[in-house]
């Protein structure tokens, strides 16, 4: 005898089977979609680090400032260049073998050869997460 169409068995079965995996499916997908990084906020952040560390590249070159200039405090205060994004710079004198060292940072009077620079940007309020974007470059007196 031939029947066409499920039995109720079937149909029970099916509908426990997807009672049981779509909380699961949703749950993945919520998940996934809270720790979404937001690209566009992080690219933004990229390139205004980018943007501070060339200024302080070009100042190294400037006859008129030089290395001497490249210290912390008033030629680089930390600002908000732009709304929601917060920008540092850290300047660290020492020798060679300091650099990947926390030695204290520099001011013009423990000024040596070598300068590591250390440039942050961090947002806050932009949207899903937006991890935090450090440069860093090693500058010298030579």
């Amino acid at each position: 005898m031939k029947t066409k169409g499920f039995t109720l068995i079937e149909v029970i079965l099916t509908i426990v089977i997807l009672a049981v995996a779509i909380p699961g499916l949703i749950s993945a997908v919520s998940f996934m979609t809270q720790s979404q990084v937001n690209t566009i906020g992080t690219t933004i952040a990229a390139d205004l680090a980018q943007d501070k560390m060339e200024e302080i590249m070009g100042d190294r070159m400037n006859p008129a400032r030089g290395f001497a200039w490249i210290v912390n405090g008033a030629h680089y205060p930390n600002d908000t260049p732009m709304t929601g994004y917060n920008r540092t710079v850290n300047i660290i004198c020492g020798t060679s073998l300091d650099l990947n060292t926390n030695v204290p940072p520099c001011t013009s009077a423990n000024a040596t050869d070598y300068k590591r620079i250390q440039v942050t940007v961090s947002a806050s309020g932009i949207g899903p997460s937006v991890p935090d974007a450090v440069l860093y470059s090693v500058v010298t007196n030579h």
